[in-house]
């Protein structure tokens, strides 16, 4: 299903249907969503067995699915108006790798375009190796994004199976950081 954050922001802000880029796609399924909602889909994983699944799924054929490594190839500038990751930000256990994963966010973003990345969080038992501090958020998107909102929650509920396969205790919800940003224009 479709992550409910995701499905908040875009109930509850200006963004409407664009140009976006969703970045870790897995299984196409934000993607699916996404496009049926009115956006542009691009959506890029660097696992081709994950974009394999992708492809056998009802509704993926609206997005143009790509396997793709955001960071060996960025995208031309002004490609997007609205750029999602989830998980794929905080994946990054080095300062410099986040600050270029922003970079390259910002760049290929039209002005004042949206990104909006849920990341793991400090809060609570850890559940992926690298886990982010809103400063660690704040650092690697300055100067870049003007930070709208961040705020701790939870995941979307995982199922057994991903939770297994992830090697997450059962009865764990992993907390995570929901961060809507807006690119700073040059002038700022």
């Amino acid at each position: 299903r479709p992550d409910s954050h995701l499905m908040e922001i875009i109930k509850t802000t200006p963004i409407q249907p664009c140009r976006v880029l969703e970045i870790g796609c897995g299984t196409g399924t934000n993607a699916i969503w996404l496009a049926v909602q009115g956006f542009k889909v691009t959506a890029i994983d660097m696992s081709e067995s994950a974009l394999k699944i992708a492809r056998g799924k009802k509704g993926i054929e609206q997005c143009d699915l790509l396997l793709y490594d955001f960071l060996d190839k960025p995208f031309p500038e002004n490609s997007f108006d609205f750029v999602f990751d989830l998980g794929c930000f905080h994946g990054f256990a080095d300062p410099a790798d986040r600050d270029l994963f922003a970079r390259r966010v910002a760049g290929c973003l039209s002005d004042a375009g949206y990104w909006f990345s849920i990341c793991s969080c400090t809060d609570g038992p850890a559940v992926c190796p690298t886990r982010l501090s809103a400063r660690d958020i704040t650092n690697a998107v300055e100067p870049c994004f003007e930070i709208l909102s961040i705020s701790s929650g939870y995941l979307d509920e995982l199922s057994s199976e991903d939770k297994q396969a992830m090697g997450i205790e059962l009865g764990l919800i992993p907390r995570a950081w929901c961060c809507l940003m807006k690119k700073r224009s040059n002038d700022e």
